[in-house]
């Protein structure tokens, strides 16, 4: 008898099915009501059934049966025994949000040991059926069977409630790897995922149903997904109250196609043409992160000292966290790779990056539709290391000639990168300046330096600010700070007046404060006010961004070695600005460095009172 050498075994064919890189059992399924929605269904249900038995007492009841369900157009024979075979499906031509014709084996092997398939076009009781069973495979099954006119079993009649004269039902068996015990935990948190990837289709009027049962029996619970959106634009949306009926966010930017917040870039495709592929932005409205908007205060039961990201809402936004990648309506990725993981901020921002399938080359879309890697490898692209001095324009004309496969996507990663992330992030620096941790950890300075200028105050001849309190009445003075808080630091007039009046009732002469001054070299601007000296540190300089901003995060949710990169960073930037002071003394004439010096040797007296040091002793350094 003649030996098989077959290049590869059954048994590993199985395997390298089952680990087809599905990021999880919902990517799975949303592999299948892919499937439902370019057969045009108007509805597709979602069936997640548990057994009637479990293994103890306390034991949740096991998952023993999923299945999708649409009332699309349904397959012939020929149709539905390709469906089953990988990489032979009918959606090749890339105009709808299918891609290589391998969704419905891969996902479904990748989950279960047996997939059945029925499919009609003349009512659920002339149905035709067949299946994948991983054992045959194994023992060396080649062939898809045959379909066979098989009617759509009762059970799934009776539980359906859309049962079309056409569509397919596809039923997962024998659930070896299904990522949740429960039918309530198992659609929780496919909901979530699902709510996301068909949001536009949902909007658009698409329902996808989602039913837990047991045995054959309908639980509680079933429902209509809503739609997720990462940018929370949309309303109504699966958001928490008070924005599950109004949008949390609202678009960011100018745009340039007649859009707020909506850019628009040409990209050559594989097929020589150019393509628009359109950036859309958005920024949470204050009432999401402030509790103080006069009428549209946060709800009586959630505590208007809480923070803003560990409100429902906020959380919601996290799980939102990323760039959001759509592909033909349909989100293809929630990129993360962009954000600053440790930043709770970060969640407050949103930006959707939405091209068409003949652009998947160009973005290096995955054959399961759950990534485009060469535009997630540009996330950590920095294009000033690669240029090695060259500038943007010659740098970008060096790739052209090259051939560089990222070129056509330089463009919209430059503009993400370089532009539009970090005027998100400015704003929401402004939208809570003067509240929340930076405000608590500003007025624990300035109450240490309230008691450094009591004991100069009675130790030292009056200040300028002193004298100026003399002449200037309390409410004068108020109004001056209200013209530097809303004027010149842009401060809402609310805002302004809560902190003045924080600052007279607990009798402060020093306010630490941020404000933006692009213009200014100084990394902190002095204001000599009537009974107030006001430090306005410049949110503009780098100082501020690499040594204050560093601190003054949030530390919730950071990682210890992202602390240590903080604090070292931190420190990093605190040594450079001294040995930047050193430079600027050596590069003065002899008279002046003489009055720097002595200026850096007041200075360092006074900063030892600030700072609560022991010993008052001054030796000169040099």
């Amino acid at each position: 008898m003649k030996s098989k050498y077959s290049i590869v075994t059954s048994d590993l064919t199985v395997k390298a099915l089952q680990d087809s890189g599905y990021k999880s059992t919902a990517h799975a399924i949303a592999e299948l009501i892919d499937n439902g929605i370019e057969a045009d269904a108007d509805l597709v249900e979602l069936f997640v059934v548990e057994s009637l038995d479990r293994s103890s007492q306390r034991a949740r009841h096991r998952v023993e049966k999923i299945a999708v369900l649409d009332n699309g157009t349904g397959m012939d024979p020929e149709t539905l025994r390709q469906s089953l075979r990988f990489g032979a499906g009918t959606r090749q031509e890339r105009k709808g949000i299918g891609r290589f014709g391998v969704g419905l084996p891969n996902s479904s092997i990748s989950q279960c040991d047996r997939v059945d398939v029925w499919s009609w076009q003349a009512g659920p009781d002339n149905a035709l059926h067949t299946y994948l069973d991983l054992a045959e495979l194994r023992n060396g099954l080649e062939e898809v069977p045959e379909p066979k006119p098989d009617a759509l079993p009762v059970d799934w009649q009776t539980l359906a409630e859309g049962l079309g004269t056409s569509g397919t039902l596809v039923q997962w068996t024998q659930l070896e790897r299904v990522q949740w015990r429960g039918a309530d935990a198992t659609l929780a948190n496919t909901e979530r995922l699902i709510g996301r990837i068909y949001r536009r289709k949902i909007t658009q009027g698409t329902r996808v149903r989602l039913v837990p049962a047991r045995g054959w029996a309908e639980l509680p619970g079933a429902r209509d997904t809503k739609p997720n959106d990462p940018l929370h634009l949309t309303a109504p949306s699966s958001t928490p109250p008070p924005f599950d009926t109004k949008p949390m966010f609202r678009p960011f930017g100018a745009g340039n196609v007649g859009e707020v917040g909506e850019e628009r870039f040409m990209v050559k495709g594989a097929d020589g043409k150019k393509h628009a592929v359109h950036v859309r932005a958005s920024v949470a409205v204050d009432a999401a992160r402030r509790p103080d908007i006069e009428g549209e205060e946060w709800p009586a039961d959630i505590s208007s000292s809480l923070k803003p990201g560990d409100t429902p809402w906020g959380k919601h936004a996290n799980r939102n966290l990323g760039i959001s990648l759509i592909r033909a309506d349909r989100e293809l990725d929630l990129d993360t790779g962009w954000t600053n993981s440790y930043d709770p901020v970060e969640r407050w921002w949103g930006v959707e990056i939405d091209f068409p399938p003949a652009l998947d080359e160009v973005f290096g879309v995955t054959n399961n539709k759950q990534s485009a890697t060469i535009f997630s490898a540009l996330a950590h692209f920095r294009w000033r290391e690669e240029a090695a001095g060259l500038s943007w324009e010659e740098f970008r004309e060096e790739l052209r000639e090259e051939g560089d496969p990222r070129l056509p996507l330089i463009e919209i990663v430059y503009y993400i990168r370089e532009k539009l992330l970090g005027r998100l992030r400015s704003h929401l620096e402004d939208q809570t300046r003067g509240t929340g941790t930076s405000r608590k950890r500003h007025e624990q300075v300035e109450n240490q330096a309230e008691e450094a200028v009591k004991r100069r105050r009675a130790e030292t001849k009056p200040s300028l600010t002193d004298s100026l309190a003399k002449t200037t009445t309390p409410e004068e003075s108020k109004q001056t700070q209200l013209h530097s808080l809303v004027e010149t630091h842009k401060y809402s007039k609310a805002d302004a007046e809560r902190i003045i009046e924080e600052t007279f009732s607990r009798g402060k002469h020093t306010r630490l404060l941020t404000s933006r001054n692009a213009d200014s070299p100084a990394f902190f601007n002095i204001e000599f006010i009537p009974g107030l000296l006001q430090v306005a540190l410049n949110m503009d300089h780098p100082v501020y961004s690499d040594l204050i901003a560093v601190l003054d995060k949030d530390f919730e949710g950071a990682s210890r070695d992202e602390l240590i990169d903080r604090l070292v960073a931190a420190a990093n930037a605190f040594k450079l600005l001294l040995l930047s002071w050193a430079r600027f003394e050596d590069e003065q004439p002899e008279k002046p460095r003489t009055r720097a010096k002595q200026m850096r040797q007041d200075w360092g007296r006074i900063a030892s009172e600030f700072l609560g040091a022991d010993s008052e002793d001054d030796e000169d350094d040099e």
